[in-house]
């Protein structure tokens, strides 16, 4: 890069400073007459000839990091850290060491490595300095030179005054010894550990120090290093060695590497044990079943949580939606906030989307106004309840902490998160559970609201409707959770509800049963192999082995072929039981059992396809239709 090129690129240096900082950057350089080092081309205006260095000492420095006036505050600069600069003056970490002079000043320039970013381009720092060593001013281009002082002019002071102190120590006979001075490093190589020097700058000092007390000549041939020849350690010296090391209670690294004793290095999460996780129970020989001989398989599987499991589920789920163990835990089970929808959906033709989403939760990752608004206002709408709860002073010791995933023990297909969770030493806890609606954000809780899930009761009070979605999460929160009570929290800009809700165990009941069902007639089979999601026409009976007379007639169950009885379903048996028909006129099997579909009676709908043309996309754009209308 040319001359020109540079001094473009410098010449915006005080352009880019803050008003405050350009007006006390341009007060140090009256010190110069208004010249910019920064202005200056390295090359032609700055020399490195020794001579031009002022005789800047130790005194110096110190007087100047330490009791120098702070331009901004007027105080001291007591720039403590500066004094540690030394290490990286004796590392080799200022190079180009410059100067020139201006008036009746020294102005000095170098380069120096960053303190922590090693491979970053090296900073400039300059200081204006008197003859006789005072410091007047110096300068930065890193982030802590606009403050007056940092490690980085330090650290170039403490190399000029190395450099003039062998400058000066040297007879008229002598040649100045400025070989013994740290070698300047460019940048910081990768090394293995051999060839590392793990000298102290500490160390190096006194080196430094000792070489320019001896005599030059003596010094000048360096003594032959002496290298010990050391044995190779045996088995059980290795093994004595790490016995030693491991006794003084240290956690080397070493340690964790060797198998006798690497279990301790296992984090604490790696060694809780937590439930297998239900996206794990897919099986590669069921992704081309149908569904009846996918049922089979599905009927054999089984999930169990344990009371440990819970315990560190929950704990280390904290975080909800932040960590990964929350999604994988949630995957495939019944949540509490989708409760009441599988409640709802028909176990014959289940909603093909709920499914879905209950499999792969991650998958929906929900980013609109409302989700923002909620997650904003929640933690104020639980500090708001907690100083009601303590305003009230019938509680001792109350605390509202937050929660992660819980899962049921005695109904693993079911799992809640509930917003917190209230305790205190006199009651038994309780789920709080919070919204902050955000198309009523700025309405009264009043009663007055339409199509509002608060409802007034027969005495004005108004009361969470019992049949709305989050009543029935509230419940399963109860149900999941073994808790007998809990506080539903609704909070606008202007008002908050705030309602406490008892467990009640017979819906809890009734939401076992409605779930179960669900999860082995629908969410299992996804599990296992993946029904709902595989392309339609995916695991269909091969064409061969139906008859095509059953597609004609979806009523004539009694049609046979010769001697032998009709034969349906997925299972290839004949009649039996209740049955029931596909209303695709296309299907290729037409009639299923009931009891091969898991189905204990009619489904809702007035027409029904069964669970392979039901995937189907004129049957999905019929099916969208009709619940239209």
């Amino acid at each position: 890069m040319d001359s020109k090129k540079v001094d473009s690129l410098q010449l915006s240096y005080r352009e880019t400073l803050e008003p405050v900082v350009r007006a006390r950057y341009e007060e140090k350089l009256k010190n110069i007459g208004g010249t910019d080092p920064y202005e200056l081309c390295v090359k032609t205006s700055f020399s490195d000839e020794k001579k031009l260095l002022p005789s800047v000492t130790y005194p110096d420095i110190v007087n100047y990091l330490l009791f120098s006036p702070s331009p901004y505050t007027t105080d001291d600069l007591k720039s403590l850290k500066g004094l540690d600069a030394y290490n990286q003056s004796m590392s080799g970490w200022v190079s180009n060491v410059r100067a020139v002079v201006i008036g009746s000043k020294h102005v000095i320039r170098s380069k120096v490595l960053h303190s922590m970013r090693i491979r970053d381009k090296p900073l400039n720092p300059w200081s204006i300095v008197e003859p006789n060593g005072v410091i007047q001013a110096s300068h930065c281009d890193c982030m802590a030179g606009l403050g007056e002082v940092c490690t980085h002019v330090a650290a170039m002071l403490f190399t000029v005054m190395e450099i003039v102190r062998i400058r000066d120590s040297t007879t008229v006979t002598q040649d100045p010894a400025y070989w013994k001075l740290p070698p300047s490093m460019k940048r910081v190589e990768y090394k293995e550990v051999r060839d590392i020097d793990f000298t102290s700058a500490k160390s190096l000092k006194r080196k430094f120090d000792r070489s320019l007390e001896m005599d030059s000549e003596c010094n000048e041939t360096p003594a032959k290093k002496f290298e010990k020849q050391i044995p190779k350690p045996t088995d059980d010296e290795i093994k004595d060695y790490l016995k030693n090391l491991h006794a003084t209670g240290a956690k080397s690294a070493i340690l964790s590497v060797t198998e006798e004793y690497s279990d301790e290095f296992v984090p604490t999460i790696e060694k809780q044990t937590f439930p297998k996780v239900l996206g794990e129970l897919r099986n590669q020989d069921a992704l081309l079943m149908n569904f009846g001989d996918l049922l089979k398989i599905t009927d054999k599987v089984e999930i169990s949580v344990s009371s440990e499991h819970v315990k560190n589920v929950e704990a280390a789920t904290r975080e909800q939606s932040g960590t990964k163990l929350w999604h994988d835990f949630r995957a495939g089970r019944v949540t509490a906030s989708v409760c009441k929808q599988v409640c709802a959906t028909d176990p014959g033709n289940p909603s093909q989307s709920l499914i879905m989403n209950i499999c792969y939760p991650a998958s929906k990752k929900l980013d609109t106004d409302a989700t923002r608004w909620g997650s904003k206002n929640e933690k104020v709408a639980k500090e708001r309840f907690l100083r009601a709860i303590l305003a009230e002073g019938l509680h001792e010791n109350v605390e509202l902490r937050d929660c992660g995933l819980y899962l049921s023990e005695e109904k693993p297909h079911l799992a809640a998160t509930p917003d917190a969770i209230l305790s205190c030493n006199c009651c038994e806890k309780s789920v709080v559970e919070v919204k902050c609606p955000y198309n009523q954000r700025n309405s009264m809780l009043d009663g007055q609201l339409k199509d509002f899930y608060l409802k007034p009761d027969e005495t004005g009070k108004l009361l969470l409707d019992k049949k709305h979605p989050y009543y029935y999460q509230v419940q399963t929160q109860l149900g999941v959770t073994k808790l007998k009570s809990a506080y539903f929290i609704v909070m606008t800009e202007v008002d908050i509800h705030m309602e406490q809700i008892m467990f009640d165990e017979q819906l809890w009941e009734e939401i076992c049963v409605r779930t179960e069902k669900i999860f082995k007639v629908a969410i299992l089979p996804e599990l296992v192999g993946k029904f709902y999601s595989r392309l339609p026409g995916c695991g269909l009976p091969k064409p061969d082995s139906i008859l095509t007379d059953a597609q004609k007639s979806s009523t004539d169950m009694n049609n046979t072929s010769g001697d032998e009885e009709e034969k349906w379903c997925y299972c290839d048996q004949v009649e039996s039981g209740e049955m029931i028909a596909c209303d695709n006129e296309n299907c290729k099997i037409v009639w299923f059992h009931f009891a091969c579909l898991k189905m204990d009676k009619p489904p809702k709908s007035i027409k029904w396809y069964c669970p392979d043309c039901r995937k189907l996309p004129e049957f999905k754009r019929s099916r969208a239709r009709v619940a239209k209308k």
